[in-house]
């Protein structure tokens, strides 16, 4: 009788796929997602701070952040094609899939994709992006979009307090329902700078219609 094949725990597959390389590279990341779906996330995690190490000439022991917009470039390039093989085209709307995805974002994940979006440091602004923001710019929406794998048109049925069952406000009408408010307005109430706040407001620009 043959014995069943042992299956490798996720220490097992991160050590194999450290030791396969020097670096990490999108193609060795593809090629571990695909022999363990299962540690698709823990993968590219790894992938992420490892090459964090890779970067710095000075690598403390207790690093813990995660380099954010070349990562999220890897995970993009990844993600992609794990859609591919998956038979899961990108263009495909997808509204529970984006629904799932805005659901992870929380506590590190939120943090990088704050950053990945412009927002540096600032995750209040991103959850307030998809809580009370009535009127998210399309920049934002679109990067966001990116960094979560699915399609914008989806995303944007995903945030503010749409989802929350609040009413829907024409660009011309400004919300005034409790718990929503406008870019603007949740811009000017950050504890920043003034020349933060500019930045971040100059999102807007080429929204108007």
């Amino acid at each position: 009788m043959t014995s069943p094949i042992r299956r490798l725990s996720l220490d097992e597959v991160l050590d194999e796929f450290f030791f396969s390389a020097d670096k990490p590279s999108p193609a060795m990341v593809l090629r571990a997602c695909e022999a363990h779906p299962e540690f698709r996330e823990d993968i590219l995690e790894f992938a992420a701070l490892w090459s964090s190490h890779d970067a710095s000439s000075e690598v403390a022991a207790d690093v813990l952040d995660v380099p954010d917009e070349s990562v999220s470039r890897l995970q993009s390039f990844v993600l992609n094609r794990l859609h591919e093989l998956d038979g899961k085209p990108a263009s495909t709307s997808d509204l529970e899939g984006a629904k799932r995805a805005v659901a992870t974002l929380k506590g590190a994940k939120l943090a990088r994709a704050a950053t990945f979006v412009g927002f540096g440091s600032n995750v209040l602004l991103l959850a307030k992006v998809l809580t009370t923001i009535t009127n998210v710019p399309a920049r934002v929406a679109r990067d966001l979009a990116e960094h979560l794998q699915v399609l914008q048109t989806d995303l944007q049925q995903c945030l503010g307090p749409r989802l929350a069952g609040s009413k829907s406000y024409s660009a011309a009408r400004a919300p005034n329902a409790p718990g929503s408010e406008t870019w603007e307005s949740a811009v000017r109430s950050l504890p920043v700078s003034e020349d933060e706040k500019k930045r971040l407001l100059a999102f807007q620009e080429g929204d108007a219609s």
